[in-house]
């Protein structure tokens, strides 16, 4: 069964859709990235979100594809996150949906291809040993 997290939308994530409104410049969320920056010097607790960041803090793997996406409600996409065995081994505490710019009505936009931290999510701190699969379901709502 997959943990279930959902995610904080990034400042700049919603800038980017501020411009997909006004120049037509699209993104689609394809890749997460993990790391051990989301958890207090308390483990157990979890840090609130920082939408103005731009990376995620700590990061120790990714960008990997996403696994599935899955339209919940008509409101919220739930992003499945998979994570094999031998990778993101260690501590875990934040995750981030990273988006890619696919479309743009200006010709040869440099944009197209670039990436861009869309969305982020902190857990209490948790650790991934080798062999262990780990799946993680990460929601945006709007």
């Amino acid at each position: 069964m997959a943990q279930a997290i959902i995610a904080t939308v990034t400042d700049v994530a919603r800038q980017n859709f501020a411009n997909l409104l006004d120049v037509g410049r699209a993104f689609t969320i394809t890749h997460f990235v993990v790391g051990s920056g989301g958890h207090d010097t308390d483990p157990t607790i979890a840090l609130t979100p920082d939408p103005t960041l731009t990376t995620l803090p700590l990061q120790t793997f990714g960008p990997k594809v996403i696994t599935s996406k899955t339209l919940i409600t008509p409101f919220c996409v739930q992003y499945l996150c998979d994570l094999d065995a031998l990778e993101a081994v260690g501590p875990l505490s934040n995750y981030g949906l990273v988006a890619t710019f696919t479309y743009s009505p200006i010709i040869a936009d440099p944009l197209i291809g670039t990436q861009f931290l869309f969305a982020i999510a902190n857990t209490p701190l948790s650790v991934k040993t080798d062999s262990e699969t780990r799946s993680i379901a990460i929601s945006v709502q709007f």
